[in-house]
Parts: C-alpha cells; structure tokens; sequence
C-alpha cells in the first residue's frame, strides 16, 4: 500500500534580502519570528515610580536594620561607659553608610540582581549590555547615588525623562534596572 497522503508543502521562501533565511545562517531581519513564535522584544525598562516604591520598601529594610544595630552598638558603648554623644553618633553615622552600601551593592551583585525592593516589584539591575553587575559595579553605582541626590534629586528624576528610565548614577555606572 502507497503512502495515501500527499507530502507537506515545502516550506515559505526566506523574507526578500535575506538569500537562505534564518537556517542558513543570516539573522533574523528585525519584526521577522519564525511561525508560532512572537517576534523579540527589547527589554522593558522600569520607570520612575516604580523605582521610587522599591527604594521606599529598601529604606525601610535598611532602617529597621540600623535601628537593630544602633541599639546593639549603643548597649555596648554604653556598658563599655562610653558616654561621648558624638563619638556615638559618628560610630553610628559611618556604621549606616556601610550597612547601606553592602546592602545594595551585594545584592544588586547577586544571582537575584536586585534588591528586597526591587524584587518586591519585579525589576533587575543590569549592566547595559545585560550581564550581571559586578560587586565594584554595584559599589560605585551605589556610590553615584550620593551625586544624583546632591543635585537636588535631579539625578534620581532623571529616570522619568530618560529613553531607558536611567538615572544618572545609572549612567555613571552603566547600568539599566528592567522588569523581569
């Protein structure tokens, strides 16, 4: 008994300008996908206030944790008999910009690539080009915040005005934050 069915059509010619088309090689033009499959897309950027609500969510964490701290230190100065109010609150002063700055730059530098916040909503820290941050990246983008506050807050507001939602310690550090 012969094969009763007739064979399939052959497949569609490659799109005009691309001589074998994907399989042979050639990328893909831009909008083309093969069959069934929606074509790319770029990465979508998180905006202002999405990045403000995760920086809200991070401050608290970061707060609760230097109040935890700032307690632990006071007791232990004070039990010391230590009794220098602005020995104290220089200790304390250089203590929060530490536990601020391992905060994100370790988490930003992580598998997760964001922060409690940011996970919180959805958003990565990425480098332009992608890849995962580094933990010297992570640190002077970290560091770079303090030139975006300075100015006002410029900086931060940035992110609303920009055409990938950076903000200028984003800039300084390369970076973009996407959701995803």
């Amino acid at each position: 008994m012969a094969n009763q069915y007739p064979s399939p059509p052959p497949p569609p010619p490659p799109p005009p300008g691309y001589p074998g088309g994907p399989a042979s090689g050639y990328p893909n033009p831009p909008g083309y996908s093969p069959y069934g499959q929606a074509p790319m897309q770029g990465p979508v950027y998180a905006g202002f206030w999405l990045r403000f609500v995760a920086y809200i969510i991070d401050a608290i964490v970061v707060n609760i944790a230097a109040y935890i701290l700032g307690f632990i230190v006071g007791l232990a100065i004070g039990f010391g008999g230590g009794r220098d109010a602005q020995a104290m609150q220089l200790v304390m002063g250089i203590l929060g910009i530490v536990l601020a700055w391992l905060y994100f730059a370790l988490q930003e530098s992580s598998a997760a690539s964001a922060t409690l916040g940011k996970r919180a909503l959805g958003l990565r820290v990425l480098c332009s080009d992608g890849a995962r941050l580094s933990f010297g990246r992570a640190t002077g983008r970290f560091f770079a915040k303090i030139i975006s506050g300075i100015i006002l807050m410029i900086g931060y507001i940035m992110a609303a005005f920009t055409d990938r939602k950076r903000a200028l310690h984003d800039m300084i550090a390369d970076t973009v934050v996407i959701k995803g």
